[in-house]
């Protein structure tokens, strides 16, 4: 038997045990996923919240049941601080952070960045992060900031991990000395990796460099191989 769909609303639409639903999400559940009135789907907020739902009989709402939970969450919060880089290799890892579990994206303003985002571009991010959240069952939706430097990225969170293809030391050296409980930031950078400067700025300011082996990685694969492997650690110290 399959598993119910889900859908991520915002809280705002829901009143009085009801969700009431967008014009675009009555096409969504309607016409794309051609569920039908009384059929039953997961309500999530966004925000930790998931109930058990049932779409009404005016195709424009759905009756909130009872309230389930869904340990899905990593005990972690992971912060990415991700290079701006191409529009495709941009989105691609924001659908994987999201499935891997990242809490925040904090896009990165580097000397070799690509991308400038527009408002449409952050509309479009935050439908990507909504429909993978939706797919991996995540209770939170990540949240994706605004652009920073890399001196205001390092003045926001002045402890991390910056991923550098100058580093001798492997990530998983490190996993035995952080505190998986705390918030944990890491850096990925552009294709090509940082500049000399940027990187000397990073670490200067408190930041730990690591590597992921001795072959060069695309930022799109080391962005997915760093959260893989915070993500499979963080999962074995759940409460």
């Amino acid at each position: 038997m399959r598993s119910p769909q889900r859908l991520v609303v915002d809280p705002s639409q829901i009143r009085d045990r009801q969700v009431h639903l967008t014009p675009e999400q009555v096409h969504y559940l309607y016409h794309v996923l051609r569920l039908k009135p009384r059929d039953c789907l997961w309500i999530l907020d966004g925000h930790g919240q998931r109930w058990r739902g049932q779409l009404g009989g005016d195709r424009t709402t759905v009756d909130l049941h009872e309230a389930s939970s869904h340990p899905s969450e990593l005990s972690t919060e992971i912060i990415l601080c991700l290079a701006l880089l191409k529009a495709a290799n941009f989105e691609q890892v924001l659908q994987q952070a999201t499935e891997l579990g990242v809490r925040q994206i904090v896009p990165i303003h580097t000397a070799r960045s690509l991308l400038q985002p527009s408002t449409s571009k952050y509309q479009r991010w935050r439908r990507i992060v909504q429909e993978a959240a939706e797919q991996s069952e995540r209770l939170y939706l990540p949240t994706i900031g605004d652009p920073l430097t890399v001196p205001e990225m390092v003045k926001h969170m002045p402890h991390g991990y910056v991923g550098s293809l100058r580093s001798k030391v492997l990530l998983a050296a490190y996993f035995p000395t952080i505190s998986w409980n705390a918030p944990l930031a890491v850096a990925i950078g552009p294709e090509g990796g940082w500049t000399p400067a940027e990187l000397e700025f990073i670490v200067g300011a408190g930041w730990r460099e690591f590597s992921l082996g001795r072959r060069t990685l695309r930022a799109v694969t080391a962005a997915t191989a760093t959260l893989s492997l915070i993500s499979h650690y963080s999962e074995q110290h759940l409460p």
